[in-house]
């Protein structure tokens, strides 16, 4: 366990008051007489150390019914053999179920147990220590690693003490702790910070004021803790006095960024706007600011814009004039589209936000995906090309791209360059990549060559594709109807379509499936019931000619010619493809009534 200090980090409004010295720590209580245990015979012993050195064995092999097995035999050899006692003891601890407390009540006195009969092993007492501090049981963890330390003082054991003390609120344990560690290791600025912070906690100002000065007496040409002094004074209502050490700060260090962000919230708690808009501009404009104080002066600016639904065309103005300058990283660039998103404003802007944070740093995928999902909702498939076409170059590994850009050049007619887009995408798969996009890309794959009169190829892409997704819908859907289309394998087609309407029974492209599938084989009065389901939740537009095409052939079949005819009829007023037109005229002409 680490000390955390951080400069700005757990500020708290306190008042200042005397606070007496903290009292020495009570004297633990003496340790109960060791439990000895009973003696053994020599085989006895053997036949000990054979079971106990297996159970490490399977232990190791992670084979745990195993090793608890041949502890529990063990010990009934030796009942206070603590290496047996311990090692049951966390078995216990470790992989009983949380409401199993009969269990882990049993691991914990077994624990306790091996350490009472063994107290000088401090491993013992280091599992036992951790246990009971994740148990929420400070004070007993406490006794066990002051123990600990009394027996091997170290750094590691003494910030584990830290720790402990206050997170059972004995501040001033964790006080008497660190002045300990700062003996054994020295001062340092990380226990000067974790002691001010832990004189916080106690609402001890005086202690901490000194030990503020300290480190600013110690460290003078670190400004930090200057400004840091400064904070507490302004939080304790001492504004003068904390504005004049942000101002002698600032003379002594113009672009120090902790005065700056100090000095605004100061300005901003005060309602001086002028002073706080003119600090601003002054600290996110200046190139020799640090980049972190430009992002968490600009990101309080735009936040506070947005609690108070202010007007943003101020906000949005100095966001580009900031970012009409070089940029190091892109987290300026990301705070405005987050800024944008924040507001809701148009997706020409949210792309504008987007396209500047690529500009940046153009390999940042996951700003180029956000712009694919924008062109994709626009259904703009030239775009949704050209951005993966350059996502690809910047990060060749992504399959998405590849995918994305194989179905755009799908649906713009260009099969050849789809399928050879797809096909990079599947030599790019790996066993890290996700296996629904993985399914996706090998049944977009399948379509195509469908597409192109590659038959065998497809079924064999479609195959892979559910390989694995066994429940990718559409390709399901596509599978089973090109099979009932070339009138292959009805039943595997059928199995498959049912799959789909199983899952999805409003969609009225599913339906449609399994009702053609079902009047392939004869089935027509199951058909019509599915073709009258998926006429449903279908609309009537040209995506949909075929299900009411499907719908005629049907009731045809069932001898009822006239709504036929209707269903024929509708497909032939929805549909702009010239084949199927041409079809559907013939049917309507030589089965009309």
């Amino acid at each position: 366990m680490l000390l955390c200090a951080s400069c700005h980090g757990g500020k708290q409004v306190v008042r200042p008051m005397q606070q007496p010295s903290a009292p020495a720590p009570a004297a633990r209580p003496q340790a109960a007489t060791p439990i000895v245990p009973r003696p053994v015979s020599y085989e006895d012993k053997r036949r000990f150390d054979k079971l106990f050195l297996e159970a490490i064995r399977q232990k190791e092999a992670d084979h745990i019914d195993a090793e608890y097995e041949l502890l529990a035999e063990a010990l009934k050899i030796r009942p206070l053999a603590p290496e047996a006692l311990y090692e049951m003891g966390v078995l216990k601890l470790s992989y009983s179920a949380y409401s199993d407390t009969i269990a882990r009540a049993q691991g914990d006195t077994l624990l306790h147990k091996a350490v009472e009969i063994e107290p000088t092993n401090l491993y013992f007492k280091e599992t036992l220590g951790t246990y009971l501090a994740n148990a929420a049981q400070y004070r007993e963890a406490i006794e066990l690693y002051e123990e600990i330390a009394d027996d091997k003082l170290s750094e590691e054991t003494l910030s584990t003490l830290i720790w402990l003390y206050k997170a059972s609120g004995d501040y001033a344990g964790a006080i008497r702790t660190i002045e300990r560690l700062e003996r054994l290791d020295g001062k340092s600025e990380q226990l000067s910070i974790e002691k001010f912070q832990t004189y916080l906690a106690m609402k001890d100002d005086e202690h901490a004021y000194q030990a503020i000065e300290d480190l600013c007496a110690e460290y003078p040409l670190d400004l930090r803790y200057r400004v840091l002094l400064g904070d507490l004074y302004d939080q304790r209502g001492y504004h003068e006095q904390a504005l004049d050490i942000y101002r002698d700060v600032l003379t002594a260090e113009p672009d120090n960024s902790y005065a700056q962000i100090s000095l605004l919230a100061y300005y901003k708690a005060a309602e001086a706007d002028s002073l706080y808009l003119d600090l601003l501009r002054r600290v996110v404009l200046n190139p020799h600011t640090q980049t972190g104080a430009r992002i968490e002066a600009m990101r309080g600016y735009a936040a506070d814009n947005l609690q108070k639904h202010a007007d943003s065309i101020p906000v949005l103005k100095l966001f580009h004039e900031v970012l009409a300058q070089p940029q190091d990283t892109r987290d300026m660039a990301e705070l405005y589209a987050s800024y944008v998103a924040e507001r809701n404003m148009p997706t020409d802007s949210l792309l504008h936000a987007l396209y500047t944070i690529l500009r940046i740093e153009p390999d940042y995928s996951t700003a180029r995906l956000q712009v694919l999902k924008i062109m994709i909702d626009r259904d703009d498939m030239v775009r949704v090309a050209s951005t993966c076409r350059e996502g690809e170059l910047y990060d060749p590994t992504e399959v998405t791209f590849y995918y994305y850009e194989g179905l755009a050049l799908f649906r713009l007619g260009r099969n050849r360059e789809a399928m050879q887009q797809v096909q990079k995408g599947v030599e790019r798969i790996n066993e890290e990549t996700d296996r629904e996009l993985a399914s996706d890309v090998y049944a977009l794959l399948g379509d195509i060559l469908y597409d192109m009169q590659l038959k065998e190829e497809a079924y064999t892409a479609y195959d892979h594709a559910l390989e694995y997704n066994a429940q990718n819908l559409l390709c399901l859907n596509n599978y089973a109807y090109f099979l009932s289309t070339d009138g292959r394998q009805l039943d595997k087609a059928e199995r498959m379509s049912r799959l789909t309407i199983e899952a999805e029974g409003d969609n009225g492209t599913y339906l449609d499936t399994y009702a053609w599938i079902l009047y392939l084989k004869r089935e027509y009065t199951q058909a019509r019931i599915y073709i009258e389901e998926a006429l449903r939740y279908t609309p009537e537009d040209a995506e949909s000619a075929t299900t009411f095409d499907h719908a005629g052939d049907i009731y045809f079949r069932l001898n009822n010619r006239s709504q036929a005819l209707t269903y024929w009829k509708k497909a032939l007023s929805l549909t702009r493809d010239r084949s199927l037109k041409q079809k559907l005229q013939r049917k309507v002409w030589r089965k009309r009534l």
